[in-house]
């Protein structure tokens, strides 16, 4: 797209990116192209070296290549050309490298060349961390690390409020509790393939079933697992259930490793829910974690997801195994769960009214 003189007349067309979490821009254009039948792809940074949790996008891009002022709008009409809508999530540069300063100037340049601009959320990069104590208490994830980190993040997600607040372009947040910190957003479910991650494997069928809890590489620990993994071990010592507790598993190898567990037992700190829990319930899988009450209240429908604490997870877990039925039906009210609000279709719904401007 060059001047966008005819843009008014075109058809839209939409490219996502670039931060591409979870490797959710892929998965939202992928829903815009299948519910909307709007052209839609997804950009990112060309993975480097290997390993690690790795997500396919349509178009990898090397940052370094829009280093230089004199080729950045050149390269950037390029990658941009035939797009009329530009959604940028994670408030990260795509043509600044890792400088998050730099994002403002980013956005203020496809305004300026006549992209239809929104702007995507995904956690941190807004969310208060003073308000998410008061909301969780001693359970916030950002009681984890010290004064300094809290402060570092602070800083900027205020600086990213204010860039929504003051772009008036559309904002959209990923996961429902991101609506404390941005009020005048719109919630864009996470999506996934929901189908692909059914499987007819029994649930909660073994003598003690298979718990799975994939442990936080971050510092600080902001999943809760330095609290999730002393109590299910305990419990396997006990031989009340089989702990799964893999180091490393590629995101590739993660649907079967699911597939083969009975409880998955995802975030106990954050106070919401993500991609993880999606895949579980997706997989009919008994998911545990916790949302806090005003996130619930959120919600246009309360998620089957067993609540517990830290301090709750043993007897919670226990409760699973010595009340199966129940909680094989709740497994089945998640894969409903996650097929209406998680599988594309109210993702590409949230963003209709914004590819129609």
């Amino acid at each position: 797209m060059s001047d966008h003189t005819s843009k008014n007349v075109k058809p839209p067309s939409l490219a996502i990116g670039p931060a591409n979490y979870a490797g959710q821009a892929t998965a939202w254009a992928a829903a815009v192209r299948k519910h909307l039948e709007v052209v839609a792809w997804s950009f990112a940074e060309a993975p480097v070296g290997s390993g690690g949790f790795r997500f396919e996008v349509d178009k990898p891009i090397h940052r370094a290549l829009f280093r230089n002022p004199v080729a950045r709008g050149m390269r950037s009409r390029k990658l941009f050309a035939n797009v009329t809508h530009v959604a940028l999530d994670g408030f990260e540069p795509y043509f600044h490298l890792k400088r998050r300063r730099k994002f403002a100037g980013d956005l203020a340049w496809l305004k300026a060349a006549g992209y239809e601009t929104a702007l995507i959320a995904h956690g941190s990069d807004v969310r208060d961390p003073r308000r998410h104590i008061e909301i969780n208490g001693k359970w916030s994830m950002y009681l984890a690390g010290d004064a300094e980190w809290r402060d570092d993040l602070a800083r900027a997600a205020r600086l990213h409020r204010a860039i929504a607040e003051n772009s008036g372009r559309p904002v959209f947040y990923s996961t429902p509790d991101l609506r404390l910190d941005l009020e005048d957003g719109e919630w864009l479910p996470v999506c996934l393939d929901v189908n692909a991650w059914g499987t007819d494997a029994p649930l909660l069928e073994r003598a003690k079933p298979r718990v799975l809890h994939i442990p936080s590489k971050r510092i600080p620990p902001i999943k809760g697992t330095q609290f999730v993994d002393p109590v299910l071990r305990k419990l396997d010592d006990a031989g009340k259930i089989e702990y799964v507790c893999p180091e490393s598993v590629p995101h590739s190898e993660m649907r079967s490793l699911v597939h083969d567990v009975d409880i998955v037992v995802d975030q106990l700190l954050a106070g919401s829910y993500g991609v993880a829990a999606i895949e579980s319930m997706s997989a009919g899988r008994v998911t545990v974690g916790r949302l806090a009450p005003p996130v619930l209240d959120l919600m246009p429908e309360v998620p089957p997801i067993v609540q517990a604490t830290p301090d709750e997870l043993e007897e919670t877990i226990v409760t699973i195994v010595e009340n199966r039925d129940h909680y094989r039906r709740l497994g089945r009210e998640g894969i409903s769960f996650a097929h209406v609000w998680h599988s594309g279709k109210a993702s590409a719904t949230a963003l209709r009214s914004y590819l129609a401007r």
